[in-house]
């Protein structure tokens, strides 16, 4: 019984250092420790201060109004028009 604890404890100590490693590998990655960047990288936030709202997004952040909509987006968009689940059935 002892060595199943003592097994299951190290089998947990382990897994921890080994989730913390790629947690801590997928961060370099994200935040540029030798990978490419992949996108644009927001300026507006890199700074010690947080912007106010009174300056436009950069062109590449901001979404284009007369983009069209995908079949997908619009049906997901669409109101629910079942009946709710404590009408009665006709209604």
């Amino acid at each position: 019984m002892i060595r199943k604890l003592a097994l299951l404890a190290g089998a947990g100590y382990l897994a921890k250092k080994w989730l913390d490693r790629d947690r801590a590998g997928s961060n370099r990655s994200a935040h540029g420790a030798g990978a490419a960047h992949v996108g644009h990288a927001p300026t507006d936030l890199l700074g010690d201060t947080h912007p106010d709202g009174s300056q436009r997004a950069e062109e590449h952040f901001r979404p284009d109004p007369t983009a069209p909509v995908s079949a997908e987006d619009r049906e997901s968009l669409r109101p629910v028009t079942a009946p709710a689940p404590h009408d009665p059935p006709g209604r």
